[in-house]
């Protein structure tokens, strides 16, 4: 017991550790994969089948179809361990987001399912450690062998996160964007299919090359494009929000995880004015209710779907 509690406090992610004992427990000393530990869970559960089928993703970008596929199994994996006790602060988080926002995409719901499904896995965190589902997999899977590449993948999107970056033009089919805050310059594919327009800002998750050697940058969202306010504004925003010392990592932290676990699917959806099927338009800043469309203080278009949660 002191062992375990040992391990526990020392990595500081107490849901992994102690989901990744019980499952130690269960399996009474038995060296076995992680394949056959989740078709373990499932007992008498059927496993859903996966989304990305070979077909699926031999149509799509190499660099985007690596990262469909690790989602696809992040998704069959939590799948089967939301189902232990273990996992409920998750489940509890992802149920009530859900009946809030009711993500799908516009006009039912600003909040698409490849934003909201990255939120779930990999931002969405729990106590002081900021456990995540996607890092409790990442757990389990080093504890029960899922493969290295695999884990690589699904560690490279637990680390993303959303940011806002400045459209900076087009070249070879590739969008150019430069983060607002940290000045990193990317060039990226973008499945959405909006390649956007010079000057633009944009509300994104960008996942790095997944394939070695590669260079396109992914995408990974559909863009969310800020009709107002303009950089000057957001700009400020920032400024006042972050503090000075610790300027880039305060950024980093606020765009992963918010002042609070609402705050950036309040902003989206409050935020929301109109869509194209390739992109979404949002208007306001986080901190100014006024500046948001639908944000409580602006009652007008009351009888909106996106109005009225709940």
């Amino acid at each position: 017991m002191f062992n375990r509690k040992h391990r526990e406090a020392t990595s500081g992610k107490l849901i992994a550790g102690r989901l990744v004992a019980k499952m130690r427990r269960r399996l009474n000393g038995k060296v076995v994969r992680l394949d056959e530990i989740i078709n373990g869970l499932a007992a008498e559960d059927e496993i859903q089948d996966p989304v990305a089928t070979k077909e699926h993703l031999a149509a799509l970008h190499p660099a985007h179809a690596a990262y469909v596929y690790a989602q696809n199994q992040v998704s069959v994996i939590s799948e089967q361990l939301t189902g232990l006790k273990e996992m409920a602060p998750f489940v509890d988080i992802v149920s009530q987001a859900e009946d809030l926002y009711m993500p799908s995409a516009p006009p039912m719901s600003p909040l698409t399912g490849s934003y909201f499904t990255c939120w779930c896995f990999f931002d969405a965190c729990v106590g002081a450690s900021r456990e995540t589902i996607g890092g409790a997999i990442l757990e389990v899977g080093a504890a029960f062998g899922m493969h290295a590449e695999m884990s690589r993948l699904i560690r490279l999107m637990q680390e993303s996160r959303m940011g806002f970056y400045v459209h900076k033009g087009c070249e070879g089919g590739l969008a150019v964007l430069e983060e607002l805050v940290t000045g990193a310059v990317c060039r990226a594919i973008v499945p959405a299919g909006y390649l956007g327009r010079k000057g633009e800002l944009w509300y994104i998750r960008v996942l790095p090359p997944p394939i070695p050697g590669g260079s396109e940058h992914v995408v990974f969202t559909t863009p969310y494009i800020i009709l107002r306010p303009g950089l000057r504004d957001w700009l400020a925003y920032f400024n006042r929000t972050l503090s000075q010392a610790a300027h880039v990592a305060d950024y980093e932290r606020h765009m992963k995880y918010g002042p609070t676990r609402s705050y950036w699917n309040d902003f989206i959806f409050e935020g929301y004015v109109n869509y194209r099927l390739e992109a979404i338009y949002l208007a306001g800043l986080p901190d100014v209710p006024e500046s948001r469309p639908h944000s409580e203080v602006n009652q007008w278009g009351s009888g909106d779907d996106l109005s009225a949660r709940g």
